[in-house]
């Protein structure tokens, strides 16, 4: 039986055998007295001591460096940059007029407009208003809250009054004269008789200027208005006639017609 058996199961047996010995020799206590050496002072190399001569110096005194500072090395002309003392901050008076309000669940800021509308600043809820020392610490839909120098400041959402704004633009009328058509001649002789019969009292020669006047207008306002719609009629014919050009066109070519 064993002469039956492969090189390999011999190999694997033995291994299996000597993993065994190991793990009963482990539990037996196997390597349980191995300890780290008990220390000995006499192995320990001695530390190096560091002796300075309170003497000697390495870097000499400061006088020894001024030329590092009086000719700078990464200056192109060797010499030191001149350097600008910061004074206090400069602020302006903050004169501006609360103008919009904007509130969203991501967005809240105010726009307030300075120097009669020529300029506007948009700070968001919290930030400064630069240059001003002002800080925008409230708003409201109508209100915005502002924190300064001078304690806390609210200042009311502007409102049209009605009152300032450019006037309205000048409309002037030109009168065109045109000569008095047979119509406006008879309203002309009329008109005397009928001012002095309307008008008893007054000279006829006060109203007669009016009333010639006024037909020679509707008489011209009638001739322009019939002027206008001669030439409308006159481009609807053309209208009309280029149409029915391009029906006799598309008929002698035998394309389908389309009205539009």
């Amino acid at each position: 039986m064993l002469e039956q058996l492969r090189p390999l199961t011999f190999i694997v047996g033995a291994v299996a055998a000597w993993s065994a010995g190991v793990l009963l020799l482990a539990l037996a206590g196997l390597g349980g007295r191995v300890g780290p050496h008990p220390p000995d002072l006499a192995l320990v190399p001695a530390v190096p001591e560091l002796r300075s001569s309170a003497g000697s110096e390495r870097l000499g005194p400061t006088s020894d460096y001024l030329a590092v500072g009086e000719r700078p090395l990464f200056n192109p002309d060797r010499r030191p940059a001149p350097v600008a003392l910061a004074g206090p901050e400069q602020r302006t008076p903050f004169e501006g007029v609360l103008t919009s309000v904007l509130l969203t669940d991501t967005v809240k800021l105010a726009i307030f407009s300075e120097n009669n509308g020529q300029a506007a600043r948009r700070v968001r809820l919290g930030d400064d208003i630069p240059g001003t020392g002002w800080r925008l610490v409230g708003l409201e839909p109508r209100r915005a809250t502002l924190e300064g120098p001078d304690g806390q400041r609210v200042l009311d959402l502007r409102v049209f009054d009605g009152q300032g704004g450019a006037p309205p633009t000048a409309v002037s009328f030109t009168v065109v004269e045109d000569k008095p058509t047979d119509a406006a001649a008879a309203a002309a002789a009329a008109a005397p008789a009928d001012a002095n019969a309307m008008a008893p009292g007054q000279p006829a020669a006060s109203a007669s200027p009016t009333m010639v006047d006024q037909a020679g207008q509707m008489a011209a306002d009638s001739q322009r208005n019939a002027d206008e719609r001669a030439q409308i009629e006159a481009i609807r014919a053309r209208i009309e006639a280029r149409r029915a050009q391009l029906r006799e066109q598309a008929r002698d070519n035998n394309v389908p017609i389309t009205d539009r």
